[in-house]
């Protein structure tokens, strides 16, 4: 009995070690950051197909950068721990879970594009519609809970604080008209993930080959 939680008590000490490296707060942080240029289209829409692009390509750089830094970067450090039967379940279940988050996101994501073109007239700053402000609730409730649901079931504390910090920025850019607070809000997530990558690295050098 004694030895079974031993075992899980170490289980479960390796499986919080993946996210010492900062990675996963560079890429949240990072892709905050690069969804803030949906938002950043002109209201007249020029230049939108430029702005949706260099999204695109944001995302994809960022993902890149996660899994190549965690194949080349962490794994040589920490190595490749392979979770009993409960941590796959755990995965699984997040999985199903994460694709509905992704579904209502994504119409989510279309109806404020929608409602953010649709009152670009008016003074949000002091007059926001209860269009905006309704989907500026569920924008922030969905990226914060998605955050958080995922933090969850990988035991990542961080992420209540980003899951927190990505709430408050969709709320308020969506809100205010501004991608302000959404470049805030990754900026505040991305730097601490940096510098805790960059002691990372110093605490944990590339173990010596054998010859």
């Amino acid at each position: 009995m004694s030895q079974n939680l031993d075992l899980k008590a170490l289980e479960r000490k390796a499986f919080r070690s993946v996210h010492q490296d900062g990675l996963w707060d560079i890429y949240l942080g990072g892709l905050l950051l690069v969804l803030s240029l949906f938002f950043a289209i002109p209201e007249s829409g020029e230049g939108e197909p430029t702005f949706m692009a260099l999204a695109l390509l944001g995302v994809t750089i960022v993902f890149a950068f996660f899994q190549l830094s965690k194949k080349y970067i962490t794994v040589p450090r920490m190595g490749q721990v392979n979770f009993g039967a409960e941590r796959q379940k755990r995965k699984i279940t997040l999985a199903w879970i994460m694709g509905g988050f992704v579904l209502v996101t994504l119409a989510v994501l279309l109806f404020s594009l929608y409602v953010w073109n649709a009152d670009a007239h008016i003074d949000l700053s002091l007059a926001p519609s209860q269009g905006r402000v309704l989907v500026s609730t569920i924008s922030a409730l969905i990226a914060g809970l998605s955050t958080i649901v995922i933090s969850y079931f990988k035991e990542f504390t961080r992420g209540y604080y980003i899951g927190l910090l990505m709430a408050l920025g969709f709320f308020f850019t969506i809100w205010l008209d501004t991608t302000v607070p959404m470049i805030a809000a990754g900026a505040l997530i991305l730097l601490p993930g940096l510098v805790i990558f960059v002691n990372f690295l110093r605490q944990h050098p590339l173990p010596p080959r054998e010859v």
